[in-house]
């Protein structure tokens, strides 16, 4: 028998082996008790404890997986969320491929044309692939480049040259283009500015060529120079249509320090594709070239397309907006005339005037190039042989006689004066006298007196003898030419400009007058007190067509000069196939 006590022992015996201090819950195999931070209800009003989640595990990336490079170039690939140590593998002997540490990421790297499939692999086994391709290079972006332009220069005219000029430099692919970013003109630019910057240039030539990069460091001046005037016409119409043989030299003269010359180019072309150039070649010495003026087009809308060209060309010479170019000898320069290649049916009309400043005599030439012509081939051949109509040709324009008229209030009106009859001879053997004045520059000259004791208006009107005609004239004090947009019935005198004079008043008026392209010709001005017809406006039932205002605007051309058309009418679609005679 146990007595009472040993009873008591053997209880307390049992109870500190089954009733001691709980052992963890891992080591029992079995779950841990939640804790009272995540199981216990909360009291009334007490926030909740919040949740905590825990992190997705790292996923391998990279800012490409595609790039391009030309042979010899390398680019670097962003590496993101990579797990311990990075490893790269190209699939190409000739493109290699490697880790950079400091800038996590993967440099690739092309020797020879070929293309490869780089694999990124990090230390959880995470892998992520790059296709690399090694192409032609798209052009070369040239380390520096120097600009020297005359006039007052706009911005959007500096930037444009600066353009053109990486791009004649950058060797570019054909189809090639060049675009910078990072220069700034905020203002117009005067003679004596001077510019330097840095542009940052993408060169591109579409997806079987490798994109090119970089910083061109721009030296830009403009030059104080004396007013250009020419002494001669160089006028290119012909062959007027160009067909699928069309292509080669249309046109070609010479200018030297002592021959500053104008060319006027007008061209349609029956084939899709084909460009125009102005070209200048060195005939032995470099010489340095001041060039001037616009191109208009390509268009149908052959009156629209002689009239812009006419009035972004005086807006041009009124400024002396111009560039100064380097043409060396072997190396023509280029320029296209029009904003891209001519469908079929549509005109380019341009008007540049051209001064060689210093240097040997430069050979001047307009050359056509259809599809993907190089025109810099055409250069040596023949010019070409024409249409027979005999409107190629050279023309002195030292003895241009004004548009001047003079009249009294009162007195009989004075006999209209005629414009655009071919009076101008041809200093070409065998070419026909110039009708239409197109390219020749007149000065206004309008002496007009009110000798009586009221006030009076006279009216300069005009008289569109031979058709219908547009008409730009810029009258001295004023901010902008006077256009009219249409002439179309030979029997009205339409109203160019009313002066209102004084009692006892004389007033002498100047100004510029330069006929449209593709306007109908001759032309009577004359002065009058009798109120003539107002001009029909764009879309009257008397207007030239269209008689609607067209569904879309004519596309701006590129680059646009220190001015724009605001005032000029819209692309006017003709409703039968017109002349392109100018």
């Amino acid at each position: 028998m146990v007595s009472n006590v040993a009873l008591v022992a053997i209880v307390a015996i049992v109870a500190l082996v089954f009733c001691g201090p709980a052992l963890p819950a891992i080591a029992q195999n079995v779950p841990a008790s939640p804790s009272p931070s995540s199981s216990a209800t909360p009291e009334p009003g007490a926030s909740p404890a919040p949740t905590v989640s825990s992190a997705p595990p790292a996923t391998l990336r990279l800012t490409r997986s595609a790039v391009s490079i030309s042979p010899g170039q390398s680019a670097a690939i962003g590496v993101g969320g990579a797990s311990g140590t990075v490893t790269v593998q190209s699939s190409s002997s000739s493109i290699g491929a490697r880790y950079d540490t400091a800038s996590s990421s993967v440099v690739v790297s092309g020797s020879t044309l070929g293309n490869a499939t780089v694999t990124v692999t990090d230390a959880a086994g995470n892998i992520a692939t790059i296709a690399v391709d090694v192409l032609p290079a798209a052009g070369v972006v040239p380390s520096d480049v120097t600009v020297s332009l005359g006039g007052l220069v706009s911005p959007q005219f500096a930037l444009a040259k600066v353009e053109g000029a990486i791009a004649r430099l950058a060797a570019m692919q054909a189809g090639g283009r060049a675009v910078l970013s990072g220069v700034t003109i905020a203002n117009p630019l005067r003679p004596g500015d001077e510019l330097e910057a840095i542009a940052h240039v993408a060169i591109t030539a579409g997806s079987a060529f490798a994109d090119q990069l970089g910083a061109t460091a721009v030296h830009l001046r403009v030059e104080t120079l004396d007013q250009l005037e020419p002494a001669f016409l160089f006028y290119s119409d012909d062959p007027e249509r160009l067909g699928p043989d069309g292509d080669g030299v249309l046109y070609r003269n010479t200018i030297d320090v002592d021959r500053p010359a104008r060319v006027y180019a007008y061209h349609v072309s029956d084939t899709p594709g084909r460009r125009l150039y102005l070209a200048l070649v060195a005939s032995g010495a470099s010489a340095r070239v001041q060039v001037l003026g616009y191109a208009a087009g390509p268009a149908d809308a052959f009156a629209y397309v002689g009239h812009v060209s006419t009035l972004q060309y005086l807006l041009e010479r009124s400024t002396q907006e111009s560039a100064i170019v380097d043409v060396a000898e072997n190396a023509p320069y280029l320029q296209q005339l029009g904003y891209r290649a001519l469908g079929p049916g549509e005109l380019v009309a341009a008007i540049f005037d051209l001064r060689v400043l210093d240097g040997g005599p430069v050979s001047v030439e307009v050359v056509s190039a259809s599809g993907d012509g190089d025109p810099l081939q055409l250069l040596s051949e023949a010019e070409h042989s024409g249409d027979g109509h005999g409107r190629r040709g050279e023309f002195a324009l030292a003895t241009v006689p004004p548009l001047a008229l003079a009249y009294a209030a009162g007195a009989p009106e004075p006999a209209p004066l005629a414009i655009g009859d071919p009076t101008i001879p041809n200093l070409r053997p065998g070419g026909r006298a110039l009708g239409g004045d197109y390219g020749v520059l007149r000065d206004v000259a309008l002496q007009l007196a009110n000798p009586a004791s009221a006030p009076a208006n006279v009216y300069l009107f005009e008289q569109a003898l031979g058709g219908t005609a547009t008409t730009t004239i810029w009258f001295g004090g004023d901010p902008l030419p006077t256009e009219i947009p249409c002439l179309r019935l030979s029997e009205s005198r339409y109203v160019v400009k009313t002066f209102a004079l004084g009692a006892g008043e004389s007033r002498t008026v100047t100004g510029e007058y330069m006929t449209d392209g593709s306007s109908s010709f001759p032309l009577d001005f004359g002065l009058t007190t009798t109120p003539p017809s107002p001009p029909p406006g764009p879309y009257s039932p008397d207007a030239c067509n269209p008689k609607t205002p067209p569904a879309t605007p004519s596309p701006s051309p590129s680059p646009s000069p220190s001015s724009n058309p605001a005032g000029s009418p819209p692309p006017q679609a003709p409703s039968a196939a017109p002349s392109a005679s100018p």
